[in-house]
């Protein structure tokens, strides 16, 4: 790194124009970046990290105003015209977008998208562009580089995509790259193999990145060193390993305790949660910016508040993280007993793979030989392909596998919203292989769902208390409105949400806010087991661990079941008391937690244990980089799924010959043609 930065803002405010007054989105900020740097932007959604990112690129909307002055080598950008910003746009400053289906235009192929850069930027031939599109695909490891760039977007999966905009990106072999939440829909072995080929690349090119996140984890796998961004103000500013064993901020504090991590599990540990949510900032307050939210408070705090450095490189708006004048509010306090009596937890596993039936005590919920087809005229899709799970009584099984390996589909055909092609589903001894409108009554009231995206699950044009209502009044069949409302306050009290939302129309939640009304929704008929599809994927860290917490209260208090499905294995890790792996329609793994995490394990289990981010940035290990896409899911498949991209794989066994079931231990199986010593390794969690 050189002494002088690339990038040097100073006194930065961006400010918004609206009817009801000016809305302050960033205020005096200061941020330097230097030459071949990764810096690392956390924070919780609303706390300006792209509106920052746009600031330097004057991507921002017409009502907005910018002053103060972002300095890039030299040059002032925000004394820059919207012509002369053009030849910084892509060419010297580049920007990969969080969603690459709309950074991607869908109406034309995927060479000319990225010919169009070279062409435009660097005055490339037709020939020369497209030379420069397919070495800049294969730099990414995409090997199939000449097939890709003749392709639509939609013709190829979501990590590719991000893939093909981070190529877009490099094309111009920028001095910066920003990077705004490129990973955040991602599996998490793509995520992994994205963040390992930046950081090559940002070496090879000798580039500066800012990576923008909300998970500390992911940030840690790339960064130098992270800025801590609330309302618009940097609040912690260090190395990254500095910042995670010393947080002077107590929102630092607060962030990095919300997340999932190793060791941390809901028998022993309740997770951290923030109170309150980021709000607006209007343009005459003035002091800390987390005062209202922040549990360290005292009377001083606004006189000594303002960015100092705590110590050297380490500068911070506020160093009361740990002050002891002031108790912990949020203690880290069991969830549960701590009793191995979990109904499920200890039980023998007689009948998960569909051998021995009717050994042990009857499970909740049993999938036996179940086969899901899609099919057209062309083709059919093995969406689900002879699938043995089960979950207990009062159990949470976790189900993780990557994207396009069947989890969703797992998941509908057991709420009802489809039917198996072949293959039976029982719950609690009966036969429920049929969609909703062919069950019972009283199965539909026992099998809810919560989906990935609470603001499309709920209806934008009804109130909390119609959302609720409706259930309560079908399924329960109360006809006083007096009483269905005081089953809503119930509900909502449950949720941790107050009576006044029953009046508010689902827009005006917040994500968290909408989520818990979703959690409530599914509670309202007292089922007995809830499918939770990705509940916390798209949410913060701080709402998603308080809607961890929310998902194993309402557990313990009400003995639901869920089938909680994640690609996140943090997430599973915490929440789950057994876990099934998948892979392209198939289990490749089931047991206990602390079986399936520790080794011996299946070799897709471990490259997703590899690759899950860490919050403790010392950790580091190498992902298992898996190569390859998974096989065409129409394709006959003879031998074992994952053998095309497994690194233990056994030459001419694991393609030729279907994996047989090992058991481990009476809970513990796996799919696979490994020795038991050639599958152990190092425990990732």
């Amino acid at each position: 790194m050189t002494n002088k930065p690339i990038l040097d803002i100073h006194n930065l405010n961006v400010v918004y124009e609206t009817p009801s007054g000016p809305i302050v989105a960033i205020r005096d900020l200061a941020l330097e970046l230097n030459a071949n740097e990764a810096l690392g932007i956390i924070g919780e959604s609303g706390c300006g990290k792209s509106t920052l990112s746009y600031a330097i690129l004057d991507y921002l909307p017409s009502n907005a105003r910018r002053s103060g002055s972002i300095m890039f080598n030299g040059e002032d950008l925000l004394l820059k015209t919207e012509k002369e910003m053009q030849n910084y746009r892509g060419d010297r400053i580049a920007m990969v977008y969080q969603n690459p289906y709309s950074a991607l235009n869908p109406s034309l192929t995927i060479g000319e998208q990225l010919d169009e850069v070279t062409r435009i930027h660097r005055g490339f031939s037709r020939t020369q562009a497209r030379k420069e599109s397919i070495q800049s695909l294969q730099d990414l490891s995409l090997g199939e580089a000449e097939g890709i760039v003749r392709r639509y977007p939609h013709q190829v999966s979501g990590g590719i995509q991000q893939r093909i905009c981070i190529a877009m990106a490099l094309l111009c072999q920028p001095d910066i790259m920003i990077l705004d939440e490129p990973t955040t829909a991602l599996d998490v072995t793509t995520e992994a193999s994205i963040l390992d080929i930046i950081g090559e690349l940002k070496e090879r090119h000798r580039m500066s990145l800012i990576y923008i996140s909300h998970d500390i984890g992911i940030v840690n796998k790339i960064s130098d060193r992270i800025a801590v961004m609330y309302r618009g103000e940097i609040v912690e500013l260090g190395p990254q390993e500095e910042l995670f064993n010393h947080p002077k901020h107590p929102y630092t504090r607060a962030l990095i305790n919300c997340m999932p991590r190793a060791g941390v599990k809901k028998e022993t540990t309740r997770l951290n949660t923030i109170p309150g949510y980021v709000t607006r900032r209007s343009a005459d307050e003035r002091g800390c910016p987390f005062a209202s939210r922040c549990e360290k408070k005292n009377a001083v705090c606004e006189e000594k508040y303002g960015l100092r450095e705590i110590e050297s490189g380490h500068l911070a708006a506020c160093d009361r993280a740990y002050a002891t004048d002031v108790p912990d509010k949020s203690t880290f306090a069991p969830l549960i007993p701590k009793a191995n009596a979990r109904p499920g937890a200890d039980q023998t596993d007689n009948a998960s793979s569909g051998i021995e039936p009717g050994i042990g005590p009857a499970p909740l919920l049993e999938l036996h030989e179940v086969y899901k087809y899609y099919k057209n005229r062309k083709r059919t899709v093995r969406a689900l392909d002879g699938i043995n799970a089960k979950i207990e009584k009062h159990d949470v099984l976790g189900l993780v596998g990557e994207s396009g390996c069947g989890k969703s589909t797992m998941g509908h055909l057991v709420a009802g919203l489809l039917e198996p092609t072949k293959g039976n589903i029982h719950f609690d001894g009966k036969d429920i292989s049929l969609t909703w409108k062919h069950r019972s009554r009283d199965t539909i009231r026992d099998i809810q769902l919560v989906f990935q995206n609470p603001g499309r699950s709920l209806n934008p044009s009804f109130s909390v208390e119609q959302i609720l209502d409706r259930p309560i009044k079908k399924m329960l069949k109360i006809r006083s409105r007096r009483e269905r409302r005081a089953v809503m306050i119930n509900l909502l009290k449950k949720v941790d949400l107050g009576e006044e939302y029953l009046s508010r129309p689902s827009t005006r939640l917040s994500g968290g806010e909408k989520q818990r009304i979703a959690v409530a929704r599914a509670f309202v008929t007292s089922p007995r087991l809830i499918v939770c599809d990705e509940p916390t994927s798209a949410l913060d860290v701080s709402v998603q661990a308080s809607v961890l917490n929310l998902l194993g209260e309402l557990q313990e208090q009400s003995h639901t079941s869920y089938l909680f499905i994640s690609h996140d294995l943090n997430v599973v890790n915490y929440i789950s008391d057994h876990i099934l792996v998948m892979y392209l329609g198939r289990v490749c793994e089931y047991g206990l937690r602390d079986e399936v995490v520790n080794p011996p394990y299946h070799p897709y289990t471990e490259a997703l244990l590899s690759a899950a981010p860490d919050v403790n940035p010392s950790h580091k290990q190498k992902p298992i980089r898996l190569e390859g896409a998974p096989p065409d899911p129409s394709a006959q498949i003879v031998g074992c799924p994952f053998a095309g991209r497994c690194h233990k794989k056994i030459d001419g066994l694991c393609d030729t010959t279907p994996p047989p079931l090992k058991r481990l231990s009476e809970t513990h199986y796996i799919f696979c043609h490994l020795s038991e010593d050639r599958l152990r390794g190092v425990a990732h969690l």
